[in-house]
């Protein structure tokens, strides 16, 4: 299957989205909070990537799950690490982070913990909370593919994902992971199955429909951001965000979406920038008394890309490339 453009262009979008959100604490306050469901785009951007290429591309499970861990480790643990090493040796940094070796580990390795510093189930790097969201889903995404029809695979991460949400409707008790992976938020994953399913068949409606739907998810996300709306996540920013993707598949599904190379190198460094920008945000932070609130807001989002970019092109995509596993030489035999 060739590489989607539109995704590539929505993760960009996604990633800076989540930068402005952050950002915003230094600047504009609250005003930008809807930056924050660029996180809501990227699970159902994941969903359906995960989905069309098992579908284009068949592995085994272990093939995936190990695809996956090359893809999101290695960045992960060096930003995690670094953060430690900034939190100790340049306390100043992140005066609030408060680092313990179990934390740290917990982090490390996807477990979801109550952070010492704040009391909230966040990983040492925060954004890092959506990576727990995403290995979990790669988890149970795996297991899938131990079925051999599709329709078997998609009725039982359907059923999965249902299950888990109910748990979490009639669940209690304070387990930070059973509380961590029961949130509605985790129905953003197959909503993605759902619109890779619907490509895979062929069965996507037609042009005009996806820019009806682009529209629609765009100002249902205005709606949510204008009139504050106080709806549990997955209603007020999941749904805006199935239609932003469904209707972007759509309209490139039916006619060529141009080449903006700015925007791809985004879409292709958007993880590290998604990483990388609290570092970036808060290195930055100390020196927000010699700038207005538009010069520090803009510098942000510059420095954000730019570092973030360097991240994929130094740490990620090396990483990515040396762990890449290479296919096996057969020997010849030799005869006796």
């Amino acid at each position: 299957m060739p590489r989607l453009l539109s995704i590539q262009y929505l993760r960009a979008f996604a990633a800076f989205g989540v930068v402005a959100f952050h950002a915003q604490g230094f600047t504009y306050g609250r005003a930008l909070v809807i930056g924050s469901a660029g996180v809501d785009i990227f699970f159902v951007v994941s969903g359906f990537v995960m989905w069309t290429v098992s579908a284009y591309r068949p592995q085994t499970p272990a093939e995936f799950f190990v695809n996956r861990l090359i893809r999101i480790v290695p960045m992960y643990w060096f930003v995690t690490l670094s953060f430690v090493a900034a939190a100790i040796v340049l306390p100043t940094l992140f005066p609030r982070l408060v680092v313990s070796a179990t934390h740290t580990l917990a982090s490390l390795f996807f477990v979801p913990m109550r952070s010492p510093s704040n009391g909230e189930i966040w990983p040492v790097v925060v954004p890092g909370w959506t990576l727990n969201c995403e290995m979990f889903f790669y988890a149970v995404f795996a297991l899938a593919l131990f079925l051999t029809s599709t329709t078997t695979r998609l009725v039982f991460l359907a059923m999965t994902f249902f299950v888990l949400i109910l748990v979490g409707r009639i669940y209690t008790g304070d387990n930070p992971a059973i509380t961590f992976y029961t949130d509605p938020i985790m129905l953003e994953f197959p909503s993605g199955i759902l619109l890779g399913r619907a490509l895979e068949q062929d069965r996507l409606p037609r042009l005009r429909w996806g820019y009806v739907l682009l529209v629609a998810g765009a100002w249902l996300f205005a709606a949510s951001a204008w009139f504050d709306v106080s709806s549990p996540r997955v209603l007020a920013w999941g749904i805006p965000a199935f239609l932003v993707v469904a209707g972007a598949v759509i309209i490139e599904k039916n006619r060529s979406v141009p080449l903006v190379p700015a925007l791809a190198l985004l879409g292709d460094a958007s993880y590290s920038i998604y990483l990388t920008h609290t570092l970036t945000i808060s290195a930055i932070g100390k020196f927000k008394a010699y700038f207005n609130a538009p010069v520090f807001f803009v510098a942000s989002l510059t420095l954000s890309a730019l570092i973030g970019v360097a991240a994929w092109r130094l740490v990620e995509r090396p990483f990515a490339e040396f762990l890449k596993p290479r296919p096996r030489l057969r020997q010849p035999h030799l005869a006796e």
